[in-house]
């Protein structure tokens, strides 16, 4: 007869795993907000974030934009 092996079948391995997963989960959320909280706050200007790549231009009036043409069908 096999001797008896303590915790052979409670090694609550599914457990660890889960256990692992959220926890690696966790930190890599915290490291990714503070990593944007510091490379973003070089970007706020007034209380406000500023980003040069996401900033539209405001367009004038000029040449190149087409005429408006209003039609009165009262006629």
């Amino acid at each position: 007869m096999p001797r008896y092996v303590p915790k052979t079948y409670n090694n609550r391995r599914i457990l660890r795993i889960i256990v692992n997963i959220v926890i690696t989960v966790i930190v890599s959320v915290i490291v990714l907000f503070l990593t944007l909280f510091f490379i973003l706050e070089s970007h706020v200007v007034d209380g406000e974030l500023e980003i040069p790549w996401l900033v539209e231009d405001e367009v004038e009036d000029d040449v190149t934009s087409a005429p408006i043409i209003l039609i009165d069908n009262n006629l």
